[in-house]
């Protein structure tokens, strides 16, 4: 697995998160509603409080393309609603399986956090990764890894 990301911000221990629509810069369909799923799982998991609604699209409308900077602003301007301190979103940039006879899982994601009261990005972070054969690990699980990964940099934990 390889990892960039900026220095962690300093968060406020006791904050909440909203989890922002994610960009789908791959080709297959509905990749960024999955990994804003994991994401928040993650956060609440890793004992975040995370409030709203998880901003995903209906199917048809994801899998013709949808328009992910319009759901973008509506969930920015929902999450200030809640109340959040902070929002997480990204960009799946690769969710794929390799060609050939040792076909191997690709996950590539970027994160970042967005302090919800001055609205600017505080945080950024990149991972990609690669899995062995299928039957050990398959995109689902890569991915969960790398933003499992990348929460616990940007939270420093």
């Amino acid at each position: 697995m390889d990892i960039k990301s900026a220095k962690h911000p300093e968060l406020n221990k006791q904050s909440s998160w909203s989890v922002l629509p994610f960009a789908n810069n791959t080709e297959t369909p509905m990749a960024n509603d999955r990994a804003a799923s994991m994401a928040a799982a993650i956060l609440q998991a890793d004992g975040e409080t995370v409030v709203g609604s998880l901003p995903n699209g209906a199917r048809t409308q994801e899998l013709l393309g949808g328009d992910w900077k319009k759901r973008y602003e509506e969930a920015l301007r929902s999450a200030h609603s809640t109340g959040a301190n902070y929002a997480l979103s990204g960009s799946v940039d690769e969710w794929n399986y390799r060609a050939g006879i040792n076909a191997k899982p690709v996950v590539s994601m970027t994160l970042w956090i967005v302090d919800l009261h001055s609205n600017k990005i505080i945080w950024r972070g990149v991972a990609s990764a690669s899995g062995g054969e299928i039957s050990q690990a398959g995109t689902s699980n890569l991915a969960q890894r790398i933003i499992s990964r990348l929460i616990d940099r940007a939270i420093d934990r």
